[in-house]
Protein backbone atom coordinates (compact mmCIF):
# COMPACT_ATOMS: atom_id res chain seq x y z
CA UNK A 1 0.00 0.00 0.00
CA UNK A 2 1.13 3.57 -0.62
CA UNK A 3 1.66 6.28 2.02
CA UNK A 4 -1.78 7.75 1.54
CA UNK A 5 -3.45 4.42 2.21
CA UNK A 6 -1.39 3.89 5.38
CA UNK A 7 -2.22 7.38 6.63
CA UNK A 8 -5.92 6.78 6.03
CA UNK A 9 -5.69 3.46 7.85
CA UNK A 10 -4.13 5.10 10.93
CA UNK A 11 -6.74 7.89 11.01
CA UNK A 12 -9.50 5.33 10.58
CA UNK A 13 -8.04 3.15 13.34
CA UNK A 14 -7.85 6.08 15.77
CA UNK A 15 -11.44 7.11 15.16
CA UNK A 16 -12.68 3.55 15.42
CA UNK A 17 -10.70 3.11 18.61
CA UNK A 18 -12.68 6.01 20.07
CA UNK A 19 -15.97 4.26 19.26
CA UNK A 20 -15.86 1.89 22.22
CA UNK A 21 -15.36 4.47 25.01
CA UNK A 22 -18.03 6.65 23.38
CA UNK A 23 -20.51 3.76 23.33
CA UNK A 24 -19.78 3.09 26.99
CA UNK A 25 -20.51 6.73 27.82
CA UNK A 26 -23.73 6.72 25.78
CA UNK A 27 -24.96 3.53 27.50
CA UNK A 28 -24.98 5.35 30.85
CA UNK A 29 -28.29 7.03 29.96
CA UNK A 30 -29.53 5.21 26.85
CA UNK A 31 -30.53 1.69 25.86
CA UNK A 32 -28.47 -0.18 23.22
CA UNK A 33 -31.20 0.19 20.58
CA UNK A 34 -31.42 3.96 21.15
CA UNK A 35 -27.62 4.24 20.99
CA UNK A 36 -27.54 2.41 17.66
CA UNK A 37 -30.40 4.46 16.22
CA UNK A 38 -28.90 7.76 17.40
CA UNK A 39 -25.52 6.77 16.01
CA UNK A 40 -26.81 5.97 12.53
CA UNK A 41 -29.20 8.94 12.41
CA UNK A 42 -26.38 11.36 13.17
CA UNK A 43 -24.32 9.62 10.50
CA UNK A 44 -27.20 10.12 8.03
CA UNK A 45 -27.12 13.86 8.69
CA UNK A 46 -23.63 13.87 7.22
CA UNK A 47 -23.95 11.18 4.55
CA UNK A 48 -27.37 11.65 2.94
CA UNK A 49 -26.82 15.21 1.60
CA UNK A 50 -23.42 14.18 0.22
CA UNK A 51 -24.86 11.07 -1.43
CA UNK A 52 -27.71 13.03 -3.03
CA UNK A 53 -25.37 15.73 -4.27
CA UNK A 54 -23.03 13.17 -5.84
CA UNK A 55 -25.85 10.94 -7.15
CA UNK A 56 -24.33 7.98 -5.33
CA UNK A 57 -27.52 6.01 -4.60
CA UNK A 58 -29.60 5.38 -7.80
CA UNK A 59 -27.30 2.83 -9.49
CA UNK A 60 -26.67 1.00 -6.23
CA UNK A 61 -30.38 0.60 -5.53
CA UNK A 62 -31.12 -0.98 -8.91
CA UNK A 63 -30.47 -4.22 -7.00
CA UNK A 64 -32.17 -3.45 -3.69
CA UNK A 65 -32.03 -6.98 -2.31
CA UNK A 66 -28.26 -7.19 -2.76
CA UNK A 67 -27.54 -3.90 -1.00
CA UNK A 68 -30.03 -4.56 1.83
CA UNK A 69 -28.54 -7.99 2.51
CA UNK A 70 -25.03 -6.57 2.48
CA UNK A 71 -25.63 -3.68 4.85
CA UNK A 72 -27.70 -5.76 7.26
CA UNK A 73 -24.72 -8.10 7.65
CA UNK A 74 -22.03 -5.42 7.61
CA UNK A 75 -23.80 -2.70 9.61
CA UNK A 76 -27.13 -3.32 11.33
CA UNK A 77 -26.48 -6.67 12.98
CA UNK A 78 -22.90 -6.01 14.19
CA UNK A 79 -23.79 -2.54 15.51
CA UNK A 80 -26.51 -4.10 17.65
CA UNK A 81 -24.33 -6.99 18.82
CA UNK A 82 -21.44 -4.70 19.70
CA UNK A 83 -23.60 -2.24 21.62
CA UNK A 84 -25.42 -4.93 23.60
CA UNK A 85 -22.10 -6.64 24.31
CA UNK A 86 -20.59 -3.45 25.68
CA UNK A 87 -23.13 -3.44 28.48
CA UNK A 88 -20.98 -6.16 30.06
CA UNK A 89 -17.53 -5.77 28.49
CA UNK A 90 -15.06 -2.88 29.04
CA UNK A 91 -14.34 -0.63 26.09
CA UNK A 92 -10.72 -1.76 25.74
CA UNK A 93 -11.60 -5.46 25.69
CA UNK A 94 -14.42 -4.80 23.20
CA UNK A 95 -11.94 -3.03 20.93
CA UNK A 96 -9.51 -5.95 21.15
CA UNK A 97 -12.23 -8.48 20.28
CA UNK A 98 -13.44 -6.44 17.31
CA UNK A 99 -9.80 -6.22 16.23
CA UNK A 100 -9.99 -9.92 15.44
CA UNK A 101 -11.94 -9.10 12.28
CA UNK A 102 -8.94 -9.71 9.95
CA UNK A 103 -8.75 -13.26 11.29
CA UNK A 104 -12.33 -13.87 10.21
CA UNK A 105 -11.72 -12.17 6.86
CA UNK A 106 -8.80 -14.54 6.30
CA UNK A 107 -10.89 -17.59 7.22
CA UNK A 108 -13.82 -16.56 5.02
CA UNK A 109 -11.48 -15.73 2.14
CA UNK A 110 -10.52 -19.40 1.77
CA UNK A 111 -14.07 -20.11 0.65
CA UNK A 112 -15.56 -16.84 -0.61
CA UNK A 113 -12.71 -14.61 -1.84
CA UNK A 114 -9.87 -16.60 -3.46
CA UNK A 115 -7.99 -13.43 -4.39
CA UNK A 116 -7.86 -12.48 -0.71
CA UNK A 117 -6.63 -15.81 0.65
CA UNK A 118 -3.77 -15.63 3.19
CA UNK A 119 -0.30 -16.61 2.04
CA UNK A 120 0.44 -20.29 2.62
CA UNK A 121 1.40 -21.46 6.09
CA UNK A 122 1.86 -17.90 7.30
CA UNK A 123 -1.86 -17.36 7.04
CA UNK A 124 -2.64 -20.60 8.87
CA UNK A 125 -0.17 -19.77 11.64
CA UNK A 126 -1.53 -16.23 11.86
CA UNK A 127 -5.09 -17.46 12.32
CA UNK A 128 -3.93 -19.93 14.97
CA UNK A 129 -1.92 -17.30 16.89
CA UNK A 130 -4.83 -14.88 16.76
CA UNK A 131 -7.22 -17.41 18.20
CA UNK A 132 -4.75 -18.17 20.98
CA UNK A 133 -5.05 -14.49 21.90
CA UNK A 134 -8.84 -14.67 21.84
CA UNK A 135 -8.80 -17.78 24.01
CA UNK A 136 -6.55 -16.01 26.51
CA UNK A 137 -8.94 -13.07 26.74
CA UNK A 138 -11.98 -15.28 27.25
CA UNK A 139 -10.13 -17.48 29.74
CA UNK A 140 -8.78 -14.69 31.94
CA UNK A 141 -10.19 -11.20 31.29
CA UNK A 142 -13.78 -12.34 30.69
CA UNK A 143 -14.20 -14.51 33.78
CA UNK A 144 -16.61 -12.15 35.52
CA UNK A 145 -19.61 -14.43 35.11
CA UNK A 146 -22.08 -15.51 32.45
CA UNK A 147 -23.08 -11.98 31.46
CA UNK A 148 -19.47 -11.00 30.86
CA UNK A 149 -18.92 -14.10 28.73
CA UNK A 150 -22.15 -13.37 26.87
CA UNK A 151 -21.03 -9.81 26.22
CA UNK A 152 -17.69 -11.02 24.92
CA UNK A 153 -19.40 -13.55 22.65
CA UNK A 154 -21.73 -10.88 21.25
CA UNK A 155 -18.80 -8.60 20.45
CA UNK A 156 -16.89 -11.45 18.81
CA UNK A 157 -19.88 -12.37 16.62
CA UNK A 158 -20.06 -8.69 15.66
CA UNK A 159 -16.46 -8.96 14.44
CA UNK A 160 -17.44 -12.00 12.35
CA UNK A 161 -20.33 -10.03 10.82
CA UNK A 162 -18.04 -7.14 9.95
CA UNK A 163 -15.69 -9.57 8.22
CA UNK A 164 -18.50 -11.24 6.28
CA UNK A 165 -19.82 -7.81 5.28
CA UNK A 166 -16.40 -6.75 4.04
CA UNK A 167 -16.25 -9.83 1.81
CA UNK A 168 -19.77 -9.14 0.52
CA UNK A 169 -18.90 -5.53 -0.33
CA UNK A 170 -15.77 -6.63 -2.17
CA UNK A 171 -17.66 -9.26 -4.19
CA UNK A 172 -20.93 -7.44 -4.87
CA UNK A 173 -20.22 -3.73 -4.74
CA UNK A 174 -16.52 -3.21 -5.49
CA UNK A 175 -17.37 -0.78 -8.30
CA UNK A 176 -20.17 1.00 -6.46
CA UNK A 177 -19.61 4.50 -5.05
CA UNK A 178 -18.32 4.04 -1.48
CA UNK A 179 -20.44 6.97 -0.37
CA UNK A 180 -23.53 5.21 -1.67
CA UNK A 181 -22.71 2.01 0.20
CA UNK A 182 -22.04 3.91 3.43
CA UNK A 183 -25.23 5.95 3.15
CA UNK A 184 -27.30 2.87 2.33
CA UNK A 185 -25.93 1.14 5.42
CA UNK A 186 -27.04 3.99 7.64
CA UNK A 187 -30.45 4.35 6.00
CA UNK A 188 -31.29 0.65 6.23
CA UNK A 189 -30.09 0.48 9.83
CA UNK A 190 -32.11 3.59 10.74
CA UNK A 191 -35.28 2.10 9.23
CA UNK A 192 -34.66 -1.18 11.02
CA UNK A 193 -34.03 0.40 14.43
CA UNK A 194 -36.83 3.00 14.64
CA UNK A 195 -39.41 0.71 16.24
CA UNK A 196 -37.12 -1.10 18.73
CA UNK A 197 -35.58 2.20 19.82
CA UNK A 198 -38.99 3.85 20.25
CA UNK A 199 -39.92 1.13 22.74
CA UNK A 200 -36.90 1.85 24.92
CA UNK A 201 -36.71 5.65 24.94
CA UNK A 202 -35.47 7.14 28.26
CA UNK A 203 -37.89 8.87 30.60
CA UNK A 204 -35.75 12.01 30.72
CA UNK A 205 -33.32 13.81 28.45
CA UNK A 206 -29.79 12.37 28.61
CA UNK A 207 -26.98 14.42 30.10
CA UNK A 208 -24.83 16.79 28.05
CA UNK A 209 -21.90 14.39 28.08
CA UNK A 210 -24.00 11.56 26.68
CA UNK A 211 -25.46 13.78 23.96
CA UNK A 212 -21.97 15.02 22.98
CA UNK A 213 -20.71 11.44 22.85
CA UNK A 214 -23.63 10.44 20.60
CA UNK A 215 -23.04 13.31 18.17
CA UNK A 216 -19.32 12.60 17.86
CA UNK A 217 -19.97 8.86 17.65
CA UNK A 218 -22.48 9.30 14.84
CA UNK A 219 -21.06 12.10 12.72
CA UNK A 220 -17.31 11.51 13.02
CA UNK A 221 -16.75 7.94 14.19
CA UNK A 222 -19.52 6.45 12.05
CA UNK A 223 -20.40 8.71 9.11
CA UNK A 224 -16.93 9.94 8.20
CA UNK A 225 -15.21 6.64 8.90
CA UNK A 226 -17.69 4.61 6.85
CA UNK A 227 -16.84 6.56 3.73
CA UNK A 228 -13.14 6.07 4.39
CA UNK A 229 -13.54 2.36 5.14
CA UNK A 230 -15.56 1.54 2.03
CA UNK A 231 -13.11 3.56 -0.05
CA UNK A 232 -10.23 1.47 1.30
CA UNK A 233 -12.11 -1.76 0.59
CA UNK A 234 -12.61 -0.74 -3.02
CA UNK A 235 -8.98 0.37 -3.42
CA UNK A 236 -7.06 -2.29 -1.50
CA UNK A 237 -9.47 -5.20 -0.89
CA UNK A 238 -11.14 -6.32 2.35
CA UNK A 239 -8.09 -7.99 3.92
CA UNK A 240 -5.94 -4.88 3.81
CA UNK A 241 -8.76 -2.47 4.62
CA UNK A 242 -9.52 -4.63 7.66
CA UNK A 243 -6.06 -3.78 9.02
CA UNK A 244 -7.74 -0.70 10.49
CA UNK A 245 -9.50 -3.11 12.84
CA UNK A 246 -6.10 -4.55 13.78
CA UNK A 247 -4.76 -1.08 14.63
CA UNK A 248 -7.86 0.28 16.37
CA UNK A 249 -7.69 -1.96 19.50
CA UNK A 250 -4.54 -0.19 20.66
CA UNK A 251 -6.37 3.13 20.46
CA UNK A 252 -9.40 1.64 22.23
CA UNK A 253 -7.24 0.38 25.10
CA UNK A 254 -5.41 3.70 25.46
CA UNK A 255 -8.66 5.70 25.38
CA UNK A 256 -10.30 3.34 27.86
CA UNK A 257 -7.42 3.67 30.33
CA UNK A 258 -7.03 7.42 29.84
CA UNK A 259 -10.66 8.53 29.90
CA UNK A 260 -12.62 5.73 31.60
CA UNK A 261 -9.94 4.60 34.07
CA UNK A 262 -10.14 1.02 32.91
CA UNK A 263 -7.58 -1.45 34.21
CA UNK A 264 -4.93 -2.62 31.76
CA UNK A 265 -4.14 -6.24 32.57
CA UNK A 266 -1.13 -8.26 31.52
CA UNK A 267 -3.31 -10.86 29.81
CA UNK A 268 -5.09 -8.16 27.82
CA UNK A 269 -1.74 -6.89 26.53
CA UNK A 270 -0.57 -10.42 25.66
CA UNK A 271 -3.92 -11.24 24.05
CA UNK A 272 -3.82 -8.03 22.02
CA UNK A 273 -0.25 -8.80 20.92
CA UNK A 274 -1.23 -12.31 19.81
CA UNK A 275 -4.24 -11.03 17.88
CA UNK A 276 -2.17 -8.28 16.26
CA UNK A 277 0.57 -10.72 15.24
CA UNK A 278 -1.98 -13.18 13.95
CA UNK A 279 -3.78 -10.52 11.94
CA UNK A 280 -0.53 -9.33 10.37
CA UNK A 281 0.30 -12.84 9.23
CA UNK A 282 -3.22 -13.67 8.12
CA UNK A 283 -3.59 -10.43 6.15
CA UNK A 284 -0.68 -11.30 3.86
CA UNK A 285 -2.16 -12.36 0.55
CA UNK A 286 -0.70 -15.04 -1.65
CA UNK A 287 1.00 -13.86 -4.81
CA UNK A 288 -0.79 -14.88 -8.01
CA UNK A 289 0.63 -17.95 -9.70
CA UNK A 290 2.43 -17.31 -13.00
CA UNK A 291 0.43 -18.10 -16.12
Amino acid sequence: MNRRAWFELIVLAGLWGAVYPLIEVALRDLSPTVVVLGRVLFACILLVPLAIRRNALPDLWQRPRAIIETVLVQSTVPLLLLTYGQRYVPAGIAGILIGAQPLFVAMLAYRYAPDERPQGWRGVIGIAVGFVGLTLLFGVDLRGGRLVLLGGALVLVAALCYAAGAIMIHRRHATAPPLGVATSAMLVTSATMITPAALTLPDQLPGAGVLAAMVFLGVVCTGMTLVLFYTLIARTGPARAALAFYLSPAFAVVFGVAFLREQLTFTAVVGLGAIVAGCLLAAQRAEPSPA
